[in-house]
């Protein structure tokens, strides 16, 4: 999770913020990118006169005054996806390498070993897919984009 503080050098509600994040840093597993406001900066007219504003994997934004029950809502639901998902993205794969091996031996000529290796390669694959899609179904605070599921016909 990527957590980004916009402030500048002078500022009690920045100080606070920085203060703030860096005590939730060890429960929710985050850094903090801290960006200083320059007028050369692009986002310097946007946000001059909201500082501090904290961005969370650049798309949620929280600005001045910020509020720790408010902060701590946003990580929530920002939380990496479990150990689980991550699990099914491994036995895929897995699953691919072991259909790569079958292709190997089909070039081989070794039929057989062809179509086992194959075979395995697809369930592995197929129940990392299951593992991983039942994850992101359980998990509201993952959002994956729309294309990455693959759509029932």
């Amino acid at each position: 999770m990527t957590v980004e503080l916009y402030s500048t050098g002078e500022c009690k509600l920045c100080d606070d913020a920085r203060k703030l994040l860096e005590s939730l840093t060890k429960e929710f597993h985050f850094e903090v990118n801290e960006v200083k406001l320059t007028e050369e900066h692009p986002k310097y007219k946007e946000y001059m006169h909201v500082l501090p504003v904290v961005v969370i994997n650049g798309r949620r934004q929280l600005a001045s005054p910020i509020r720790e029950d408010e902060l701590r809502g946003l990580l929530k639901e920002e939380k990496p996806p479990s150990r689980l998902f991550h699990f099914g993205k491994f036995l895929e794969a897995i699953g691919f390498l072991t259909l790569a091996v079958g292709l190997m031996y089909g070039v081989m000529g070794n039929m057989w070993i062809d179509l086992y290796f194959f075979l395995a390669g697809i369930v592995v694959f197929y129940v990392g897919r299951l593992m991983e899609r039942h994850e992101m179904k359980n998990e509201a605070r993952f959002d994956p984009p729309e294309d990455y599921l693959l759509k029932p016909r």
